[in-house]
């Protein structure tokens, strides 16, 4: 089984964004393969550590259906709250067959080249502008640069190897890989969560490395960005600035047709909104409504109308599903943060260990910052990423800390 749980790891890891859904298969063979748990000899034996990220994600799924009851929400708007919960046996089988942890790197570096490949030859070769693969640029950006960074997560699993040299290169070629698909893709909003991996990265593995190297590492990051800003045809320089021009015309003059300044009037509409209906929010549908009236009544641009979200995860919580939303949402982001940086501490823990320790909290990191400008969580895509990584990085984690 084990042998089983190594492949669907790998398959959700690397083919994610290189064909449609992606992602759904190797989630798919992990959901239909958990039933196994109900007569299987291995047995996930749980500690209180997995009921608390368990407990997390149902109650982020039940924050959805309250809201969503109370709000007569369509069918199709219980689906990402329950792309959480279809995690949780994902995690039970995982932990009771903890994958190789080989596949779950090897994976995540075939991921993240390919995500980097499949931009680079829309935006070079095919000419688009924006790189989205089979989904849209925002989605594809976050997606893209979360697979490369998690590959740096896997640096400290590549200094045990037997091969360590040609797994480290292996992982940071590919984790630049990735991070040029997030830029080829033009995904503005991805790129704040970089300066936050960064951090993450710094903060986990600077203590193991040289001053030279770190200042070194940081002049190769600083010379790489400035040339693929200065190459005009990777539209990173105009994605730059257009966003800055973008914001200056919307603060003067409350022009709101253009990306950034959509977004700044639609967080102006949602504040408004949010004191109307603050425990228990608008609903969706009742969003859209509202967003009606007040365009109708002058007070907010037309163009609020063309989105089905404001363009911010904590706000469109806050609006939709009121101050429990929210909770929700901080819960869900910054919970698993918390349990994956207490065994990052940890002196002793071992390689393998320490790397899901710091992709955990790398995917939590890079969520924090998508949802700064864009309402990721309620994307099928976006979900799953998220729920399903987080419960194999989690799994990874545990399942070390139980052998070591």
């Amino acid at each position: 089984m084990t042998a089983y749980t190594s492949i669907a790891v790998l398959l959700f890891c690397a083919i994610a964004l290189v064909i449609p859904s992606g992602f759904s298969i190797g989630a798919t063979l992990l959901l239909l393969a958990s039933p196994v748990l109900l007569w299987a000899p291995a047995k996930a034996v749980l500690k209180n550590d997995d009921y608390i990220l368990i407990g997390v994600f149902v109650f982020y799924f039940l924050i959805g259906v309250v809201t969503n009851l109370i709000h007569g929400a369509p069918l199709r708007d219980y689906d990402a709250p329950l792309r959480l919960v279809l995690a949780i046996p994902a995690m039970l089988l995982l932990l009771a067959y903890p994958p190789r942890s080989g596949f779950l790197w090897s994976g995540l570096a075939v991921g993240a080249s390919t995500s980097g490949l499949l931009a680079g030859w829309e935006n070079l070769a095919l000419g688009n502008f924006r790189a989205g693969g089979y989904t849209n640029p925002i989605q594809f950006g976050n997606i893209s640069l979360t697979l490369g960074v998690l590959c740096l997560a896997g640096l400290s699993w590549a200094r045990s190897q037997r091969s360590p040299s040609v797994w480290t290169w292996l992982l940071i070629a590919a984790a630049g890989m990735g991070i040029l698909g997030s830029l080829f893709s033009g995904s503005r909003g991805s790129w704040l969560s970089l300066p936050l991996c960064l951090v993450v990265l710094y903060r986990c593995h600077g203590a193991m490395l040289s001053r030279r190297y770190l200042i070194s590492s940081l002049i190769a990051i600083i010379v790489i960005f400035a040339i693929l800003y200065a190459v005009p045809r990777t539209g990173i320089a105009d994605r730059i600035q257009q966003s800055i021009h973008e914001t200056q015309d919307y603060l003067q003059s409350g022009n709101a047709n253009n990306s950034a300044g959509a977004r700044l009037e639609m967080w102006r509409m949602g504040l408004m909104m949010f004191p109307e209906r603050p425990w228990l929010g608008w609903g969706k549908a009742g969003y859209m409504e509202r967003t009606k009236q007040l365009i109708g009544a002058g007070q907010v641009s037309p163009v609020a109308a063309e989105h089905s979200h404001l363009h911010n995860e904590y706000l469109d919580a806050l609006v939709k599903r009121g101050i429990p939303g929210l909770f929700a949402v901080l819960a869900l982001f910054l919970i698993p943060f918390w349990l994956f940086a207490r065994y990052a501490r940890q002196k002793d823990l071992s390689p393998s260990a320490r790397a899901c320790a710091i992709g955990g909290l790398l995917i939590c990191v890079s969520y924090i910052g998508f949802g700064l400008t864009q309402a990721f969580l309620t994307h099928n895509n976006g979900v799953m990423i998220y729920a399903f990584m987080t419960a194999i990085l989690w799994a990874g984690l545990r399942s070390q800390v139980h052998t070591a």
